[in-house]
């Protein structure tokens, strides 16, 4: 996911999910969770729930797996107040708009409704990518279309990680 509040208890049990494999939607909709983050799930695998959202910042769907959604949602509210700000009221909405529930068939299928597969224009390839505990499905052309260049790339790199970065803290 993009929204991530990274100072908070919900990092120490989410799922990382690593990796990033093609697939392809049948005509109705349907798509296989990569054996590969299936299996990143571990025991929670079987029976998952999960949330599917467009992404804030990007052209893709996000795929979270609902116990991480819950928590995400629960952190968002400790710094929000949705009832009584309407500015936060806004966000909530917007945040929320087109969100889904989805568990997977007995074949380890997702079916995406078609409104949020045209709202990010997938076709019938597409590439789920693992970024932290959210699993982006991107239309494999855009996704191939979007990279950064590695120039752009070191030179955001230079920005995030600054001199007091340290990784191992």
């Amino acid at each position: 996911m993009c929204v991530f509040l990274p100072s908070n208890s919900f990092w120490n049990f989410m799922l990382t999910f690593v990796g990033e494999h093609t697939a392809k939607i049948d005509a109705k909709g349907r798509v296989p969770l990569p054996s590969q983050l299936f299996r990143q799930m571990g025991e929670s695998g079987s029976g998952a729930r999960f949330v599917l959202k467009k992404s804030i910042y990007k052209g893709c769907l996000e795929l979270h797996p609902m116990e991480s959604w819950q928590s995400m949602m629960q952190q968002l509210l400790k710094k929000m107040n949705p009832v009584l700000n309407k500015k936060h009221n806004l966000f909530m909405t917007e945040f929320s708009r087109g969100t889904t529930e989805l568990t997977l068939d007995s074949m380890n299928r997702l079916l995406i409704p078609k409104s949020l597969s045209e709202l990010v224009g997938l076709s019938k390839d597409v590439v789920f990518l693992g970024v932290e505990g959210v699993i982006e499905i991107w239309d494999k052309a855009k996704f191939d279309a979007g990279q950064m260049s590695q120039e752009d790339f070191e030179r955001l790199a230079g920005e995030i990680f600054t001199d007091d970065f340290n990784l191992n803290e």
